[in-house]
């Protein structure tokens, strides 16, 4: 990994199918009340992040798959929109599961919150956890407490993940903002029966 990126693992389930990090030119619209919405053709989803949210280049960030969107805050605070192509039907609950036994393993890291719930019409991985890290990463080392936030969407092939990471200190003034932009998500593409019935 390049030192100079702020970087994140997505523990357990997605982080054992890939581990490899492509960036594509982001394009975002402006809108009068300086909203970016980010709209993916490629992948069928569209966001809208506000501020104080800042358009962020996708080369500053490290992601376990396809980066497609980034946004910038003070204090390293990012929200960043990326892609795992799995190219099978993993359901939220088993994603969920993985990614909490990796976490807390893995990083030494602490569960707030881990349920299934319905994202942007879909059934989807919502997961809030805290450990050491830099305040743009988990890593389980530096000092600085570091929360983040995962919302793993799974399609038939799939899985659109929105992340928030943050200082712990910083957790509450972000999580507004970010839970606003989330219910602005839409994500087209089909989840399976399965998927649909994860609880």
């Amino acid at each position: 990994m390049n030192m100079k990126s702020r970087s994140w693992v997505l523990v357990g389930c997605l982080w054992g199918l890939v581990m490899c990090s492509e960036a594509v030119a982001q394009e975002v619209d402006r809108a009068a009340d300086k909203s970016y919405k980010y709209s993916d053709d490629k992948f069928d989803f569209t966001i809208v992040v506000s501020p104080p949210w800042k358009s962020a280049r996708l080369q500053d960030y490290t992601v376990p798959g396809v980066a497609r969107a980034a946004f910038a805050g003070v204090s390293g605070s990012s929200i960043v929109v990326f892609v795992q192509e799995p190219g099978k039907d993993f359901t939220p609950r088993f994603i969920l599961d993985a990614s909490v036994k990796g976490i807390e393993e893995g990083l030494g890291a602490a569960t707030q919150t881990k349920e299934v719930r319905e994202v942007a019409g879909k059934q989807a991985m919502w997961l809030v956890v805290h450990g050491k890290g830099t305040g743009s990463a988990i890593d389980g080392k530096n000092d600085v407490p570091t929360t983040q936030h995962w919302v793993a969407i799974p399609r038939e092939k799939d899985v659109i993940v929105v992340l928030l990471t943050c200082p712990t200190l910083d957790f509450q003034a972000h999580a507004k903002s970010f839970e606003q932009s989330l219910k602005s998500l839409v994500v087209g593409g089909k989840q399976t029966a399965t998927q649909r019935d994860s609880k």
